[in-house]
């Protein structure tokens, strides 16, 4: 099942309904980027807001922001984009916002465990990746490489090095597991009454999330592509 798609039409997410009739819960899943057309994050907001629980991404740590300088740095208004804005505030909108990902202490308990030559690394090459995409970055650039699916490719598979494991929980998997908990949590709150629950977070945590509701017997139901950006 395809999460982002990377074609000539552009840069496209995929989303996903499943629901689960025994429960009468529904959940859709919104796979984010952090960069994007304004109307791809207009459009996202006002769907997935719209429904009874959202389920959001997000840690306040200035490694975190150290990190995105990645991407926070692109020439946007140059490309025509922008980062994807802060979410709505809660008493503009329908939904109940719940904050699934990792704590602010408990993002740096995992960031500790990384070898210090790995925190430093990525401390230093953020700035300098930002730096050059800043000059050079293009559409067709920032959307390489991109496409996702819900299994892991042979190159992911391939390219797996365990001298990164740590660094890779941290970012990853440990959030994963924070975001597959609370959704765990929010599907059993939610087991005797109709409910709609959005997930808005980035895409490579989507797979944790299909993982779970096959486990718990959701069925696909629809999908449709939203664009991000074109090329």
């Amino acid at each position: 099942m395809q999460i982002l798609e990377n074609s000539v039409l552009g840069l496209r997410a995929a989303q996903l309904r499943f629901a689960n009739k025994e429960l009468a819960v529904s959940v859709s899943l919104f796979p984010m980027v952090h960069i994007g057309d304004p109307e791809f994050f207009q459009t996202v907001y006002k769907d997935a807001f719209s429904h009874d629980v959202v389920l959001v991404e997000g840690v306040e740590s200035p490694v975190v922001k150290r990190i995105t300088t990645s991407y926070r740095w692109i020439n946007k208004t140059g490309l025509g984009l922008i980062i994807q804005p802060k979410y709505p505030a809660v008493e503009t909108v329908k939904a109940q916002i719940v904050h699934a990902d990792l704590s602010l202490e408990e993002f740096h308990e995992e960031w500790r465990k990384i070898l210090l030559k790995l925190r430093a690394a990525a401390l230093l090459l953020s700035p300098i990746l930002g730096l050059k995409r800043r000059f050079f970055a293009t559409r067709a650039s920032l959307s390489e490489g991109m496409s996702m699916d819900d299994l892991e490719s042979r190159d992911d598979i391939l390219s797996w090095d365990p001298t990164f494991a740590a660094l890779d929980h941290c970012i990853l998997g440990a959030r994963d597991a924070r975001l597959v908990e609370t959704l765990k949590a929010q599907i059993s709150r939610s087991s005797h009454k109709d409910q709609q629950i959005a997930i808005v977070y980035g895409a490579a945590h989507m797979r944790a999330v299909l993982g779970e509701l096959k486990r718990q017997k959701f069925m696909f139901v629809e999908s449709h592509w939203q664009t991000i950006f074109s090329l």
